[in-house]
């Protein structure tokens, strides 16, 4: 630990550059900054303590505490480091729970932080491992468990600079309750056998169908969701081959703030594009709309003929499909889908998922699911009806961390 820390004081300057840079690309105010630095000092000493870091894991939090709400569980703290988890917290209007930024992992900032919050359980969603708060929460007598945990291992330097900080601070945690067999595996290398377990991913639990969300976009389209850099173009350019008037092709990418990106990556001439953001009309004659805003990704999926899911088509390790399946969507992605192989490998065999190999198989497969409705129906049937065979996995999640509370 001693080795950690002094690392990261060491690198606290670059540290401090990136959080600057974030704050003013993404027009944020210096409340934003002081809390990641020196952590809000109004905060009150609360039972629960939910970490999520970003939108994924803020959706899960919300979930997860309206349940334990009902179940008499009070004074609930969700934290998490993004802005956009904020807002999604913010907009669910949950009452006598409290939000608030999870300060970076310097010592003395976290030793007052968990101090002050002094919770009886910190519930980690999915991958966060910070040494010193997990090393604090110990000495504060604060259990932690982890759920819906995956792990990516880390690797080249890195990964053999982790290995020690991980198993240090791994062994501080009371469980580790994992999304998949490949996760559970994961943690494995880490953490003793009897402390692990797979659950499943609480994500199929989560989603609903929201039949109050209006639609945005008045003509026909197609979506690629939460795309990457390079990704936007390879998709465009298998879509204009169809050479369409009657869909349009909507872009809704994982960071809004990379419009300049995408269109330089476009060749703008003689392609009509039409931006979200700049409030610019969608026209007949549009060919492609680029939904560069934030909170409005169930809606854009709900009324798409199909949805195609980024992150896939380039080395990211793809997103999760769960919120189209819900919403029987035919669900598209590209070959890089090892952060979900086990729901991507489950929907591939019961039907309810294309992958493409090659991008250059993207123009048939267009073709194909426009010109036959039955075709896309069989798709979307197979995903709704297995999205909702999940259901209960959240309530599995709920007894084990019951049992951590009155333990």
């Amino acid at each position: 630990m001693f080795f950690y820390n002094i690392f990261l004081y060491i690198f606290s300057p670059f540290i401090l550059i990136r959080l600057i840079t974030y704050m003013i690309k993404n027009s944020l105010d210096s409340t934003y900054l002081f809390n990641r630095l020196f952590s809000t000092k109004n905060r009150n000493k609360k039972t629960l303590w939910i970490h999520a870091a970003s939108v994924g894991e803020m959706k899960i939090a919300i979930e997860l505490s309206k349940k334990l709400t009902d179940m008499g569980h009070e004074d609930i703290l969700i934290t998490s480091n993004t802005p956009a988890s904020k807002i999604i917290f913010e907009n669910s209007k949950l009452k006598n729970i409290t939000h608030s930024y999870l300060p970076l992992d310097f010592y003395f900032v976290t030793r007052r932080f968990v101090k002050i919050v002094s919770a009886k359980l910190l519930i980690v969603i999915e991958t966060e491992i910070w040494p010193n708060l997990y090393n604090l929460c110990e000495k504060n007598n604060t259990k932690i468990v982890i759920i819906n945990a995956r792990f990516n291992n880390p690797k080249g330097i890195l990964g053999a600079l982790s290995n020690k900080i991980y198993k240090q601070a791994l062994k501080k945690v009371d469980h580790v309750y994992c999304k998949s067999k490949k996760d559970e595996n994961g943690y494995l290398k880490y953490i003793n056998q009897n402390k692990v377990s797979n659950l499943g991913n609480i994500k199929y639990s989560i989603i609903k169908e929201d039949n109050n969300i209006e639609r945005i976009i008045d003509r026909r389209y197609i979506l690629l969701a939460s795309s990457h850099h390079r990704e936007e173009i390879i998709i465009i350019k298998e879509w204009l081959k169809l050479k369409s008037n009657k869909f349009l092709l909507v872009i809704a990418p994982r960071h809004p703030n990379r419009l300049g990106d995408i269109l330089s990556d476009i060749p703008l001439s003689g392609i009509n594009i039409s931006i979200r953001s700049k409030k610019e009309k969608i026209r007949n004659s549009s060919q492609i709309y680029i939904a560069d805003t934030i909170g409005e990704m169930e809606t854009l999926i709900k009324f798409s003929e199909f949805t195609i899911f980024g992150g896939s088509f380039v080395d990211e390790g793809g997103h999760s499909f769960m919120e189209a399946a819900i919403y029987s969507k035919a669900i598209v992605v590209g070959p890089y889908m090892y952060n979900f192989i086990e729901e991507t490998e489950e929907f591939l065999k019961k039907n309810a998922l294309i992958m493409c190999q090659k991008p250059e198989m993207l123009k048939n497969i267009f073709e194909k699911l426009l010109r036959s409705k039955s075709k896309r129906e069989i798709f979307e049937k197979n995903a709704k009806n297995l999205v909702i065979a999940k259901k209960p996995i959240i309530d599995k999640y709920i007894e084990c961390i019951n049992k951590h509370t009155t333990a």
